[in-house]
């Protein structure tokens, strides 16, 4: 069954928005193939789930929960024939950086013009958002960055619009996008990362595909989504 997805109901599920790739190698949503979601494409996003029984409260949920981002499942996808590189490994203090980093991007995004309140606990929270970094892509290896290559990459990433009561998902989006800097990612030293920019991307086209789904918002020239039976 083939469904087409009006315009102004289309924009939230494009929550990670432009610059897709293709996702981790070896890496599929928990939606694919369960009949319980539509699998959406004509989305500039990589995998796209949607449920089939959201409630009908979610069009007045206002309050909003970010949950710690996990980097635990992480894996470096190197360029081809090279050995995994140690060094990338995530420590303590760079993965609280990094939460940092994606909750004040996330914070900022999804507050702007009052949109949404961001709460401090699950227990205050209609809409929990969940991240899961799930690869890192360095284009080049740490000894052809030192000797002059770009320090080009990409990072694909798992995000999941929960409702809070149930533990439900809603909306389920899979996404690489590209950096310019990908070694930016243990930067923790620095103040703004190029690494932000990629947060705040994907923050700020979830604010605008959630107003959306609630109906707050229309976008006529964004292009209906096609949603069809798993």
């Amino acid at each position: 069954m083939r469904l087409l997805l009006p315009a102004a109901l289309s924009a939230p599920l494009i929550l990670l928005g432009a610059c897709a790739q293709n996702t981790a190698d070896g890496y599929a949503a928990p939606e694919e193939g369960d009949s319980g979601f539509y699998a959406a494409s004509n989305t500039r996003a990589d995998e796209l789930y949607l449920s089939r029984s959201a409630p009908p409260s979610a069009l007045g949920y206002r309050d909003v929960y970010i949950a710690d981002a996990n980097v635990d499942s992480m894996v470096v996808i190197q360029p081809e024939g090279v050995e995994t590189d140690e060094a990338w490994v995530v420590t303590d203090e760079e993965a609280a950086v990094l939460q940092e980093d994606i909750e004040r991007e996330f914070i900022d995004a999804l507050g702007y013009q009052s949109a949404f309140n961001i709460v401090e606990s699950p227990e205050e929270a209609e809409l929990i958002v969940y991240t899961t970094v799930v690869a890192l892509h360095p284009n080049a290896t740490r000894e052809q960055v030192a000797a002059g290559e770009p320090p080009g990459g990409a990072v694909t990433i798992s995000l999941a619009l929960v409702d809070a009561e149930s533990g439900a998902v809603l909306v389920r989006s899979v996404d690489t996008k590209s950096t310019e800097d990908i070694w930016s990612f243990q930067q923790i030293d620095n103040e703004e990362p190029a690494i932000d920019l990629i947060f705040r991307s994907w923050g700020n086209s979830m604010r605008r595909g959630i107003l959306a789904l609630q109906r707050r918002s229309n976008d006529p020239l964004v292009t209906p989504l096609q949603l069809e039976e798993q």
